[in-house]
């Protein structure tokens, strides 16, 4: 029985591998299929060679961007009481409020917050600075 969990990732990584080389094989043909039909045509090499520096422009654009991009973040959805402080309590651990819907009896947060904070975390956070959380804080992406 211990062997067999093991296993079940494998085989799910072989699957995904497949999908993901049979997507390489695909976008290769079509790549293929298109530089023909374009060389071709009346301005076949100059309209290859223009594709050709745009996408070495987009590559060396996601190269310089990916140092600066901003750091992953995880979305949480969060029901409570007693929002007063709330601002200034998440803006202090870099946790953005995305959204409030208000209820009769709790109100729901939409949250935005660094990837490094889990559950317990937030809802500590939440309850020392005077908020009743009502439930486990969801996460939503």
């Amino acid at each position: 029985m211990e062997h067999s969990k093991p296993s079940l990732p494998r085989a799910h990584r072989w699957r995904r591998d497949t999908v993901e080389l049979a997507a390489v094989f695909l976008s290769v043909t079509a790549a293929d299929l298109v530089a023909k039909l374009v060389v071709d045509g009346p301005d076949g090499p100059v309209v290859l060679a223009g594709s050709a520096a745009a996408l070495l422009a987009t590559a060396l654009l996601h190269a310089w961007w990916s140092p600066h991009a901003p750091p992953p973040t995880t979305l949480w959805r969060v029901r409570t009481t007693a929002l007063a402080h709330t601002h200034t309590t998440l803006a202090d651990h870099r946790i953005t409020l995305l959204s409030l819907h208000p209820h009769p009896t709790t109100d729901e947060l939409f949250l935005r917050t660094p990837r490094s904070l889990d559950p317990t975390a937030l809802t500590s956070l939440l309850t020392t600075t005077g908020h009743t959380v009502e439930d486990v804080p969801t996460r939503i992406a």
